[in-house]
């Protein structure tokens, strides 16, 4: 088995696939994950052997500089914010949930695990992808995959988000609020434990200060600052879902590859969702079409 792309979809496969080897186009420095990680249950904890902690969330949507209940008006306007679109999406329930939370070194310990069967630096060729003989998994952004094997793929979306963190000090809550308001690029921040997580669509606003939505001091926004990162591949547009499933189908089928993970199936996806994935892809290995258009057409 070989696994394209070390990012947290590939170390997942990964650890389920103890043989495989991995291929990553970037260094070592490269695997990072910035963004809020919550999980809706400990399956994925339990599956590479990695304790969560089971935390309840509380939830709520600062406009206006008030805290405001779901409207329409709000929900579509965030929306757009972070898909630019109208859907639904989850800032219409602020009941308290349950999460699980991973902790802090989560990626590193993934990559601990995998790290000795892990090609650095590899950039992968057309002949490489489509005459091995071998079963791939991919987690490539299905963008890139379609480039090496298909023709006519349709427009594909994406727009970076920047993340930024801080600690706060003595602090031990778990907390998000949604910022749905278009004249600031911050969508969401949340809180974790003592680390704070705040989510901008493209660069960051540095002059919108929420730290006051969370009863924290103004001019906590220059103290207790981590870091700053971007990630490229932040937001993902849909694309004719028809075209998607057949590629998937295809390249299964025609090259032994199966795609996986947000990027590589193209669709906004939980972690949970991934691994579940991961264990279909393993039923699917060695089965013939008839069994994976199954799978594929549901």
């Amino acid at each position: 088995m070989n696994i394209y792309g070390a990012g947290i979809a590939g170390l997942l496969a990964g650890c389920v696939f103890q043989n495989a080897r991995i291929f990553e186009a970037n260094g070592y420095q490269s695997v990072q994950h910035k963004a809020l990680l919550r999980f809706r249950s400990s399956a994925i904890g339990d599956a590479v052997g990695i304790d969560f902690k089971k935390v309840r969330v509380h939830k709520g949507i600062w406009s206006g500089d008030n805290f405001r209940f779901p409207d329409i008006g709000l929900a579509n306007m965030y929306s757009q914010k972070v898909i630019g679109r109208i859907a639904d999406r989850s800032i219409w329930n602020l009941d308290p949930v349950d999460r699980y939370i991973a902790p802090e070194d989560f990626i590193l310990q993934l990559l601990q695990r995998c790290e000795k069967r892990i090609a650095w630096d590899h950039f992968l060729t057309v002949e490489e992808i489509t005459s091995s003989e071998i079963p791939a998994i991919s987690t490539i952004p299905m963008s890139v995959m379609s480039k090496y094997i298909e023709s006519g793929s349709p427009d594909f979306k994406y727009a970076p988000i920047t993340v930024v963190r801080w600690r706060i000090p003595n602090a031990d809550v778990y907390q998000t609020i949604y910022f749905p308001d278009a004249y600031t690029t911050l969508y969401r921040v949340s809180i974790t434990g003592d680390l704070m997580i705040a989510e901008y669509a493209g660069e960051e606003d540095g002059g919108y200060n929420f730290f006051g939505a969370f009863g924290l001091p103004m001019n906590f926004f220059s103290q207790n600052r981590i870091e700053k990162v971007s990630q490229r591949f932040g937001k993902i547009a849909p694309i004719d879902e028809a075209w998607r499933k057949k590629f998937i189908f295809e390249l299964s089928t025609s090259h032994n590859i199966f795609s996986l993970g947000r990027f590589g199936t193209w669709r906004n996806i939980l972690l949970d969702d991934v691994l579940k994935d991961i264990y279909i892809i393993k039923k699917l290995i060695g089965t013939n079409i008839y069994d994976r258009s199954k799978i594929f057409c549901k």
